[in-house]
């Protein structure tokens, strides 16, 4: 049904929490497995797990964090906005210009399954799916961590970490951060070595390492 992901998601539960959503859903339907569309399971080398999507019209994507390709910088969510700081590291030098895929779909793409532990929200309702989806989603960790193994999590925030239970620790490894909205109620920033530790992880694994973000000398950007 959704790539090759069959093989570690119960159908039966996952088509019964469908039928059971009612009302205008974020993101909007066709999105709902956007994650799981990107990335594959064969390529999966991590799992990235947050709370539930954007619940403001048009803003979820389908993709944990992401915003549309056409979100202004100024416009931009600001867990996002925390998330890609964190993620380039402005503390370092960079040499050149900085292309961020603001949609992070580039970073599915490499083997990341971005996912919320709600895969919709009721528009305008925070929370309002949390309980629904649950089911599903503790009984996909549970099963994914017991068949595949060397693949990193990492749990944003308190209701994500609440899936810790699911997830099984051998051979495998779990990270636990702050949800990003925390960072930008507190104003302060994520501390980017979570994307330094993934990477360290990935490269003792598979000898492969995420690319977070491309920098260009001025002369070659949009070319």
């Amino acid at each position: 049904m959704i790539n090759d992901w069959d093989e570690v998601l119960d159908l039966p539960l996952l088509y019964k929490t469908l039928n059971s959503i009612n009302g205008t859903i974020c993101p909007q339907k066709e999105d709902v497995f956007k994650a799981f569309k990107l990335c594959s399971l064969k390529d999966c080398v991590a799992v990235f797990l947050g709370q539930d999507p954007y619940p403001q019209k048009g803003v979820a994507t389908g993709i944990l964090f992401g915003n549309s390709a056409d979100t202004k910088e100024v416009d931009l969510s600001p867990s996002l906005k925390v998330i890609k700081d964190a993620a380039i590291d402005f503390t370092k030098p960079h040499n050149y210009p900085i292309e961020f895929d603001n949609t992070l779909e580039s970073w599915a793409k490499q083997g990341i399954l971005m996912i919320n532990s709600a895969l919709t929200v009721e528009m305008n309702k925070i929370g309002s799916h949390t309980m629904l989806w649950r089911p599903f989603i503790s009984k996909f960790l549970n099963t994914l961590s017991n068949r595949r193994t060397g693949i990193v999590y990492v749990l944003f925030g308190q209701q994500a970490q609440t899936f810790l239970p699911y997830i099984s620790k051998t051979n495998n490894h779990i990270i636990k951060e702050n949800h990003p909205a925390f960072y930008a109620r507190i104003d302060k920033p994520m501390p980017s070595t979570l994307f330094t530790q993934v990477n360290e992880y990935l490269k003792g694994q598979y000898n492969q390492q995420i690319v977070w973000y491309s920098e260009y000398p001025e002369h070659l950007i949009n070319v």
